[in-house]
């Protein structure tokens, strides 16, 4: 649907005496009239003067200073530049110190707004499938009979199925909607976007808009078996950051740019883009080759966003709007029929020659612009910075500073009067030590020591200071950036519950800002790419019917938020109570750090690693010393059973050689506590022997007494050879 030509097209037939109309003449008029209507429109506003206010802050310059300056750029008109090397500025004794407070705040904020609204890891939106949800029994009758389908479970399982088919669907059109914003640095151009909304109150991006990429791929040749590196340009979808001093909307917009009927960008481009422009058929040839010939207009409309020395680029305008079907017939806009009178349109100008028109690439004629505006202002588009906020106190703390500095001055050397008659002898009226004076005759004080006389001024630091410190503190209530936001603790409660607390008033104000990106930046954004993917993709899996959540930007303030608790939440986790995965904890922590998880977990290839080698190393070596306490234990009882049967075998060798001690060991035994498993006595006692009552009756004495020849057991040498150590055994030997 884009312009091949600008020659020919349809023709409205003329009546018979009607003179023809020029319709390309009409419809370049008319868009003539509309960039002339919308450029009045945004001066008239008086925003153009506070973006330079604005931007003139942020860079320390004021009216005071301007011409101390080596080059003032910021000025967006070329005969109101100054540059410092101007000697007809005059000079002045005053202090032109400026205390830039503005520039550190417009950079805390803007970093920290970057920082919680564009993550490393994460993304501010997210492709859903519509749900789906489960009918009643009644209404599953009813889509069965409408299907032919006479089981309602049937038709629950499709679905169910269509839901999983959603799903996946949606999954791929998320893919595919990240790839070229990633390829256009998404996460650069909204950060370049967010630090212009701090600094000047808006912010423009730009996109989808069709850009020629070239994509680089290897692949094996069929022929030559080498693998050769090929470079393919393919037409995909991209955004940037736009200039707000490029864009110019329609003034009846109101806040909402999608609410006016066209929008205009400018772009400065040099004889290389031009010549870039000539090999894509879309251009018109010949209009190209007519403005190269022209080279670049003297003439420019709009204020220019920077000061430019150089007059070798051109100025080229883009429009998009609605255009009459004639005059897109004329310039050989491919159109079809059933076609409305008024259709999307994109143009471009350059040298006011009409070198391109095509229908717009959204079909549904939504400009691809979106405004960021970071505190709103009624009834218009573009909002209102930290600039402007602190505005009025950057002025208090330059006036207070600047009095103070004269005032130091003033007061460091005294004023000094002299008389009538009093002259210096060098003629020069300056002090200086050594210098001579003389008083003429005709001196108004005979006595010249009151020829001289000297005041002190008198010194104001302390006041002038405390008006520095109210300035100081302002600053952080009308900007909603306290100090604690930007690295300075101050005057935060010393608990965790007060820094909580203190924190989450603190972030109040990004929170708001937040959903204004939400709500103005990424759903549109999105949106439009969704729409792009719908009808230009050819990937016809990723189509659907699917919406854009982007209540992720919000859920990103408030995870900076949460981080405490999540500290807390580290010594609960080795609790098993609570049911706590370390793992997803470690992994929400390193996100509200801006750091990926990833690079500190174990990979799939590592994590199968672990399973084959086992468990964890301390649990194996608990297993391993609890084996090892095992086998000590076994190793000892094994020990005592051989120890006991030792002692079983020795005293079963003394009772057998001295049966009478026996019953005196049974009595011993019970008295500690033993208990006999076995009643009856191991050798049998004569009557009248200590028995088990322990009591001893009169021993009959053997018949043979003689100790060297011992015949009976109880013979008296049996108890001195049971004291001599044998190398048999430990009892007497037989």
């Amino acid at each position: 649907m884009q312009a091949t030509e600008n020659q020919g097209g349809l023709q409205p037939q003329a009546d018979a005496g009607e003179p023809q109309r020029d319709l390309r003449g009409e419809f370049l008029i008319t868009l003539q009239s509309k960039r002339r209507e919308a450029i009045a429109g945004r001066s008239g506003s008086g925003i153009e003067v506070e973006w330079t206010e604005d931007e003139e802050h942020y860079q320390g310059i004021d009216d005071a200073n301007r011409a101390f300056q080596n080059a003032n750029q910021l000025y967006r008109s070329r005969k109101a530049a100054i540059l410092g090397s101007d000697a007809r500025q005059p000079q002045t004794v005053r202090s032109v110190v400026f205390m830039n407070i503005t520039r550190p705040y417009v950079d805390a904020a803007s970093a920290r707004v970057a920082d919680m609204l564009l993550p490393t890891d994460d993304r501010s939106w997210e492709i859903k499938p519509t749900p789906l949800p489960r009918l009643s029994g009644m209404q599953l009758n009813k889509l069965a009979g409408a299907m032919g389908m006479s089981d309602v479970v049937q038709v629950q399982q499709l679905l169910d199925e269509t839901a999983a088919k959603a799903q996946a669907a949606a999954e791929r059109m998320q893919r595919a909607i990240d790839d070229p914003l990633v390829e256009s640095n998404w996460h650069g151009e909204v950060r370049h976007l967010i630090e212009d909304a701090a600094r000047i109150g808006s912010g423009v991006i730009k996109g989808p808009f069709p850009v020629m990429r070239t994509a680089r791929v290897t692949h094996i040749n069929p022929v030559t078996q080498l693998t050769e590196f090929v470079k393919v340009d393919e037409i995909k979808p991209g955004s940037k950051r736009i200039d707000a001093w490029n864009f110019f909307p329609d003034p009846a917009c109101g806040e909402n740019i999608h609410n006016g009927s066209y929008t205009w960008e400018r772009e400065f481009i040099g004889k290389r883009q031009i010549k870039e422009m000539l090999q894509d058929e879309s251009y018109e040839q010949a209009e190209l080759l007519a403005v190269l010939r022209e080279g670049p207009s003297r003439t420019s409309e709009g204020t220019e966003s920077v000061y430019r020395a150089s007059d070798d680029e051109y100025v080229m305008w883009i429009f998009y709007g609605y255009c009459a079907r004639e005059h897109l017939a004329r310039m050989g806009v491919e159109l079809e029929e059933g076609d409305e009178d008024r259709l999307p349109t994109m143009a471009v100008m350059i040298n006011d020659r009409l070198v391109k028109v095509v229908l717009s690439p959204q079909e549904n004629g939504d400009f691809p612009y979106d405004v960021l505006a970071w505190q709103r202002r009624p009834g218009l588009p573009w909002g209102m910075g930290i600039s402007r906020q602190i505005r009025t106190v950057q002025r208090m703390l330059n006036g207070s500073v600047r009095a103070m500095m004269d005032n130091s001055g003033l007061s460091a050397a005294p004023q000094v009067v002299i008389g009538n008659g009093v002259t210096p002898m060098d003629g020069r009226y300056t002090l200086s030590p050594g210098k001579v004076w003389r008083a003429d005759a005709n001196a108004d004080v005979q006595d010249v020591r009151a020829a001289f006389s000297s005041f002190v001024v008198p010194s104001v630091q302390a006041e002038l200071m405390n008006i520095i410190t109210f300035a100081l503190k302002m600053a952080e209530d009308t900007t909603g950036m306290p100090a604690m936001l930007q690295g300075i603790r101050g005057d935060a409660p010393n608990t965790l519950g007060g820094m909580q607390m203190q924190n989450n008033n603190a972030t109040s104000v990004l929170r708001r800002l937040a959903k204004r990106f939400d709500d103005y930046m990424t759903r549109p954004h999105i949106l439009r790419y969704f729409d792009w993917m719908m009808v230009y993709s050819d990937d016809e899996s990723i189509k659907g019917d699917f919406e854009v959540d982007v209540r992720a930007s919000s859920a990103l303030v408030e995870r900076d938020a949460q981080q405490q608790f999540l500290l807390q939440m580290v010594g609960l986790a080795r609790d098993p109570a609570y049911e706590i995965d370390p793992a997803k904890l470690f992994a929400e922590l390193c996100k509200g750090q801006r750091l990926d998880p990833k690079n500190f977990q174990l990979d799939e290839q590592q994590k199968a690693q672990r399973a084959q080698q086992g468990q964890d190393p301390t649990a194996q070596v608990k297993a391993k010393l609890l084996e090892a306490q095992a086998r000590k234990a076994n190793a000892d009882a094994t020990n005592t059973g051989m120890e006991t049967l030792y002692s079983g075998v020795q005293t079963g060798q003394l009772i057998s050689m001295n049966p009478a001690v026996a019953g005196l060991a049974d009595g011993l035994a019970r008295s500690v506590g033993f208990e006999d498993q076995d009643a009856a006595p191991i050798v049998p006692q004569p009557s009248g022997q200590i028995g088990a009552d322990h009591q001893a009756g009169p021993a009959a004495m053997p018949a043979n007494t003689d100790p060297l020849t011992p015949v009976h057991p109880d013979s008296p040498l049996l108890g001195v050879r049971q004291g001599i150590e044998t190398p048999a055994a430990d009892g007497a030997q037989r």
